[in-house]
């Protein structure tokens, strides 16, 4: 058993989050700013070979209740990175629909 532990550390080990440079720690959470308030969505429109078609989708999660200005959730998440701090838990729902 102790073996397996042993093996396994390294693996684990990989998981933990890694701290990183304020510069590429402001480019990552830049990237998930649109989730402070908890929601967020997204449209698209083109055309296939079967013709037009459209898409939306939307995401809610429990950062709804408890909302962040987009300042605030930057700030957060900067310090998070940079700390190697693990990222919240969150959950939540997401509905897309082809049109």
């Amino acid at each position: 058993m102790s073996r397996l532990v042993l093996c396994l550390l390294p693996l684990l080990a990989a998981c933990d989050p890694v701290p990183v440079s304020p510069e590429r720690a402001e480019r990552l959470c830049r990237a998930e700013v649109g989730q402070a308030d908890g929601v967020s969505g997204s449209i698209g429109a083109g055309v296939s070979n079967d013709g037009p078609r459209a898409r939306g989708g939307i995401t809610i999660t429990n950062r709804v209740f408890n909302p962040q200005t987009e300042e605030e959730f930057l700030a957060e998440c900067i310090a998070r990175r940079v700390e190697g701090r693990p990222e919240p838990t969150t959950f939540g729902v997401s509905v897309e629909r082809d049109l």
